[in-house]
């Protein structure tokens, strides 16, 4: 995503991009791992408990309760399940929001340094690039230590 346009391509090198690619490979793990570990250990839970309570709305109806009764009854029995799962991905929404509009912000800032006819000079480039480089490794680190919080907010509010 990192300077995409074709009037920006020029500007990222393959060192650059190697460099950033290793780094949001990194936080896309952590992200991968936060929310492994809470499916595994909240949401599942849950699922089980769910579909436990889903079955009783049916072993409690038999076959002379009606329709609606277990409708509203499974209705019930998913809201906790749902609220959980709501709650988890907007909060993952809201991280990749945030670093995607921090990652916007390196790459405008370092085009605001290119001034015309800059491309063809390597060691300002370089400086650019540095320059670009440093801004996206603070927003990954901030990144990546806002995952614990995050991780905490979302199992305050599934607890």
């Amino acid at each position: 995503r990192l300077l995409h346009s074709k009037s920006r391509t020029n500007m990222v090198s393959p060192e650059l991009q190697s460099k950033v690619n290793q780094l949001t490979t990194k936080t896309k793990g952590d992200l991968t791992n936060m929310v492994d570990e809470i499916e595994r250990l909240k949401l599942r839970p849950m699922g089980r408990s769910m579909h436990s309570c889903i079955v009783s709305c049916y072993d409690k109806a038999g076959k002379n309760g009606r329709k609606e009764q277990i409708e509203q009854c499974s209705q019930q029995c998913q809201a906790p399940y749902q609220r959980a799962a709501a709650v988890t991905q907007h909060e993952i929404g809201n991280f990749q929001n945030r670093l995607s509009r921090a990652l916007m912000q390196c790459n405008d800032d370092a085009q605001s340094l290119v001034a015309p006819g800059m491309q063809n000079d390597t060691k300002k480039m370089k400086r650019v690039e540095d320059s670009l480089l440093k801004c996206i490794e603070g927003v990954i680190l901030n990144g990546r230590e806002s995952l614990k919080p995050m991780k905490q907010r979302v199992e305050s509010q599934i607890a």
